[in-house]
């Protein structure tokens, strides 16, 4: 079954190309290549929303407080090492 996302069709409108090369054939960016601020956004949604997820399968449910939390200190932590490994 075909996997549809906001950001895929949004690469296949933008350029067809690219599509087939990052969700067809599946190349990888380069080592050091730059992350656009979507996809470090984006990255950060996915991972709190994974948590989310996760826990609720164990029975917890987490605050919005703690969350957003989680949220903060994955962005922080993430935005942290990008910028001392420059």
């Amino acid at each position: 079954m075909p996997i549809y996302s906001h950001s895929r069709l949004a690469t296949y409108e933008n350029c067809p190309q690219q599509y087939k090369l990052r969700y067809i054939d599946r190349v990888e960016l380069p080592e050091g290549a730059e992350e656009g601020i979507e996809a470090f956004l984006g990255s950060r949604v996915h991972e709190t929303l994974e948590k989310l997820h996760k826990e609720l399968i164990l029975t917890k449910l987490n605050s919005l407080d703690d969350l957003l939390g989680y949220y903060k200190n994955e962005w922080d932590k993430n935005c942290i090492d990008k910028a001392k490994s420059e």
